[in-house]
């Protein structure tokens, strides 16, 4: 490799690096002062700013230095540019957490600081996955799914900064509402919400197949930045009821149009990882966004978060455009997205639909954990939490698990998924984690379990959710329906799960007995998971059997 080509990427990878750091730096030193606000600590921004740029100094000289000892090496692979800037990320909090410990400042407990850390490591994650997909070093084209992951990342950051305290802020509004539960009047934003995702991704399904993902992917980052400037302007309940339905109809776009474009960049031996990715950066921005939005509602309110949402919502079509822009093979190519014939669609929409593998996800694996996702993490555990004293800013931590989990796991066990040929048995052990979640609160109660449930939550959905469009992809019904159609009915049908999710937590936060209902609510989910099992067992004999009739 000649010196320029090295010259080059050396400069590349300094600039970008330098970049990743002092992103990083800049929001953990925003955390770090407001968790010392809320501890009552007297401490002036400007001193931590300090700390954060002695970091950052670091850091870069060790970049720099790395850089001058490789100038006569081969430039660094994606992964090895990857371990780079996660390491020198490491050591820049690390020597801002020093400074921390030196100033003396005991004051702030060590969750608060672990919740700092790891949502500036899940963001440096991101952004070393960013990295690693634009390396030059890689073929072109093998890698291209992971440059979804940041846009994803980011856009649900930009929505979920919202996610801690929905719930609560609609009991603050003015309502007009009459003969509605107090429980499930503050859930209905959540249950619109998702009613509206089910819709849009139903409607997106035919759109991926005729156009691609492109058109659906920024229509519905339009239509969900205009939904967080509505739910900032929003004045009562029933205006903030619609906001969150257009920011749903825009979500449900721009999720099924990323879920095509990492399915166009795959095949079958990396589909299950690829999606894994993708949900990975989606969950790891949803709870880094609730975290950080949890600390910023606790500091100026929960007005202005909105407003944030939305600029960080349309700050995704900017990284779209310069990233995630077509290559000339994509352009040249046909835009029709692995779609069937036109004849005979109405009989291909209900083979598909009444297809007994098809059912058996729809009913007794997608809706149950959606139900479980939705409805615990975003309605039961803020209110429940809310109602046992626990702050705003705790509680976005305590939620922020679920997204450490998936974030860090994720993708290893999308490997694993990806060795299952059926992709039946990770399904089965996501679903039984899943209940076992809620068997939790047979034997405890308070922040503890609902921690350990979101911990049990968050290992579930790593299996479940790339296992199971992998699945549904997999059966012959899929391929002669159309992949985009196919996965917007099996997307949309888990959004009835996700509608129903805050209804059925609102009935149980209604008992007398909040633990014993979600216990009952475990052994139900663990009822489906043994549904699922028994109605998608297919005997192995048949396969042998059809193989044998071919030789006689």
């Amino acid at each position: 490799m000649n010196r320029g080509t090295v010259f080059n990427s050396a400069q590349r990878l300094f600039l970008a690096g330098s970049l990743q750091l002092i992103c990083i730096l800049m929001m953990a030193v925003f955390l770090l002062f407001a968790a010392y606000q809320r501890a009552d600590v007297e401490v002036d921004l400007s001193e931590i700013a300090s700390w954060g740029s002695y970091a950052a100094v670091v850091s870069l000289t060790c970049l720099l230095g790395i850089q001058v000892f490789r100038h006569k090496r081969d430039p660094l692979s994606g992964k090895g540019i990857s371990r780079l800037m996660m390491g020198l990320s490491g050591a820049a909090l690390g020597i801002l957490c020093l400074q921390h410990f030196s100033f003396g400042y005991q004051a702030l407990n060590l969750f608060d600081l672990a919740s700092i850390l790891l949502i500036s490591l899940l963001i440096a994650l991101e952004l070393a996955v960013l990295q690693q997909s634009r390396c030059r070093l890689i073929p072109a084209g093998s890698e291209r799914y992971k440059q979804m992951r940041p846009a994803i990342f980011l856009f649900l950051f930009g929505i979920d900064l919202s996610m801690a305290f929905i719930p609560l802020h609609m009991e603050t509004l003015p309502q007009r509402f009459s003969g509605i539960s107090a429980e499930i009047l503050i859930g209905l934003p959540i249950s619109v919400e998702f009613f509206c995702v089910g819709l849009a991704i139903l409607f997106c399904g035919v759109w991926l197949d005729r156009r691609g993902w492109q058109a659906p992917f920024y229509c519905g980052l339009g239509l969900t930045g205009v939904g967080c400037l509505y739910s900032w302007l929003a004045p009562d309940a029933l205006q903030f009821i619609l906001s969150r339905g257009v920011l749903g109809f825009g979500y449900g776009l721009t999720l099924l149009a990323s879920q095509g474009f990492v399915i166009r960049h795959t095949d079958k031996t990396n589909k299950s990882r690829g999606l894994a990715h993708l949900f990975a950066g989606l969950y790891s921005g949803s709870i880094c966004g609730a975290a950080t939005g949890a600390v910023l509602a606790d500091q100026f309110g929960y007005g202005p978060v909105f407003l944030l949402g939305a600029l960080i919502v349309f700050s995704v079509v900017i990284y779209a455009v310069v990233l995630l822009k077509p290559s000339a093979a994509e352009l040249k190519a046909v835009p029709r997205f692995l779609a069937p014939e036109k004849p005979k669609q109405s009989a291909a929409f209900w083979r598909f639909l009444c297809d007994r593998q098809v059912l058996a996800a729809i009913l007794f694996s997608s809706m149950p954990a959606s139900i479980a996702v939705v409805g615990f993490l975003n309605y039961f555990s803020p209110v429940y939490l809310n109602r046992a004293g626990v702050n705003d800013a705790a509680i976005g931590q305590v939620l922020m698990l679920f997204g450490v989990v998936l974030a860090l796991c994720g993708p290893a066990i999308g490997r694993f998924a990806d060795q299952s040929d059926t992709k039946r048995l990770p399904i089965i052990l996501g679903c039984l984690l899943g209940g076992a979640a809620f068997l939790a609160f047979s034997v405890l109660d308070g922040v503890i379990a609902v921690t350990l449930a979101i911990l049990l939550l968050g290992l579930s959905n790593c299996l479940v959710l790339s296992a199971q469009s992998a699945f549904v992809l997999n059966q012959p019904v899929t391929a002669a329906y159309g992949e985009g159609k196919s996965m917007g009915i099996f997307r949309s049908s888990s959004r009835i799960g996700q509608m129903l999710g805050p209804v059925i937590f609102a009935a149980i936060i209604a008992m007398t007995d909040i633990e014993f209902g979600v216990m009952l609510f475990g052994l139900a989910y663990l009822l489906t998971a043994a549904l699922f099992a028994l109605l998608s067992w297919t005997p192995r004999q048949t396969a042998e059997s059809i193989k044998s009739t071919g030789r006689q």
